[in-house]
């Protein structure tokens, strides 16, 4: 029907225009509808579109790991403890090894890898010099246990030295990637942060004070989620203060729930400390995983004969003295500062506090059956510290676990007018051979260095000595305790 417009009366409608009519009405009916129901259409098909990306680890799980890393920037030193320089740095290195998941773990649960390296070396050049580091074959078995807080590498064949171990704990470390993954399933575009305390352990930090570094899941390709990462970070290593800024890509596998590759570019600015020093530097950083059925190197059978658990003792690093002729065993806080013919000095870092340094000197022979009684040991320790000269707290005369004879003297004194204590020992065996050692602290830290002299000393030995040589590279830190000289 419809309305005639000369004529207020209805007048019959033309059959084509009833049903243009009707499906006018339709229409209007379905776009009604279809407004009505949009939110609840979007938010099914937001659903739709989320990942779980949640990491599953799983015990006995195998893996490949191709890990590379080039360094370039400037290494920052201090040698007068007044003006700051610069010396060009560069570094490149690779390692490679099968990972085997001994014990999964997640958030406040430890977890234990064991890797066996196939391949790990780095070339290390700083100005003018050249240095090529290697793991040994007799250390290529190694266990990265994983706290909360904290990752810890050591090889259950024994004590690393501090190089093997620097070559080998990277930034990037396959066994905590998988903390990257957020817990909840996420969107397209979804944007994450991290706990500080993973993002330190990524990035080889002990702490962090401040960080807004975020991932994004950018795009799913099949079964690979692509994330991107980035931010800065304020925190600090040994005490040490250090500014980063991350920018990172890496790859979540929807099947296997794990990291299979990861980018970093890392711009680290780290202060100079007591024992190390500063550097201004751009790393990047790729790690390649895959998933393997087995490792004959990673063997149950194999596992099952050594000794895997972590204790203090697995933590220990050998330090071999070729120029000087001697070998020993020391906490990981104790850092080689010099190592030339005549003099050996390493100091103790705890959280950036320095706490005492040591210097070891190894003596002429002496003849055959000779040896340095203890009375003219402690005359001569007098003698040389003069006026600093306090007195003696206590001495005493014994052997190490080597066999070689030891005499120790503890004495307090001031030195420019500060409380000191210094410890010394004298080392020798049955073939003449002698070497000298002083521990020197404040007065105020004696209480926290503990027994950290006899650990050492107890681990002492002599090996084959190498021909002096004209130079021997050093860091450029000044060889003292604040608060007095232990060059003596």
């Amino acid at each position: 029907m419809q309305f005639d417009g000369l004529h207020p009366i209805l007048v019959s409608s033309p059959p084509q225009l009833v049903a243009v009519i009707r499906k006018m009405l339709w229409v209007a009916a379905l776009v009604a509808v279809s407004a009505c129901a949009t939110p609840a259409l979007g938010q099914i098909a937001n659903e739709i579109k989320k990942f779980d990306l949640s990491a599953q680890d799983s015990a006995d799980a195998v893996r490949d790991v191709h890990l590379v890393i080039e360094v370039t920037g400037d290494l920052k030193l201090n040698a007068d403890g007044k003006q700051v320089s610069r010396v060009p740095m560069r570094v490149s290195g690779s390692s490679r090894y099968d990972e085997r998941t001994l014990r999964p773990g997640s958030g406040s649960t430890s977890k234990r890898d064991a890797r066996f390296y196939r391949e790990a070396e780095a070339t290390i050049a700083i100005g003018e010099s050249r240095l090529k580091m290697r793991l040994n074959e007799d250390r290529r078995l190694v266990l990265a246990d994983l706290a909360s807080t904290k990752l810890t590498l050591y090889s259950p064949l024994g004590p690393l030295t501090r190089d093997e171990l620097e070559l080998i704990q990277t930034q990037g470390s396959s066994s905590l990637l998988d903390r990257l993954a957020p817990a909840t399933p996420v969107a397209i575009d979804t944007t994450w942060t991290h706990e500080a305390k993973d993002l330190a352990l990524l990035l080889g930090l002990d702490a962090i004070a401040q960080t807004d570094v975020t991932s994004t899941l950018r795009q799913v390709e099949g079964d690979v989620a692509i994330i991107d990462m980035s931010g800065k970070v304020s925190g600090a290593i040994d005490g040490v203060a250090s500014d980063i800024q991350l920018k990172a890509k890496y790859n979540i596998s929807l099947s296997s729930h794990r990291v299979t590759w990861l980018a970093m570019s890392i711009r680290e600015d780290r202060a100079i400390g007591h024992a190390t020093p500063g550097f201004v530097v751009t790393a990047r950083v790729r790690v390649e995983i895959n998933e393997q059925p087995t490792s004959s190197e990673l063997s149950v059978s194999l596992l099952n004969e050594l000794p895997l658990d972590l204790n203090s003792g697995s933590t220990l690093l050998r330090f071999d003295s070729t120029v000087s002729g001697f070998s020993l065993l020391h906490a990981r806080d104790w850092q080689v500062m010099v190592d030339r013919h005549d003099v050996t000095i390493l100091r103790m870092i705890d959280q950036g506090e320095l706490i005492a340094q040591c210097n070891i000197s190894s003596l002429p022979d002496l003849p055959a059956g000779k040896r340095v009684q203890l009375p003219q040991f402690q005359a001569d320790i007098e003698k040389a510290l003069g006026k600093t000269f306090g007195q003696f707290v206590e001495a005493s005369q014994g052997k190490n676990e080597s066999g070689q004879r030891v005499l120790r003297a503890v004495v307090s004194g001031l030195a420019s007018e500060l409380p000191i204590q210094w410890i010394y020992y004298h080392i020798s065996d049955d073939k003449g051979r002698q070497a000298a050692m002083v521990f020197t602290m404040d007065a105020k830290v004696v209480e926290k260095f503990g027994g950290e002299d006899q650990s050492i000393v107890g681990t002492f030995e002599f090996i084959k000595r190498a021909a002096p040589t004209p130079a021997t590279a050093e860091t450029a830190v000044n060889p003292t305790v604040e608060g007095g000289s232990t060059s003596r």
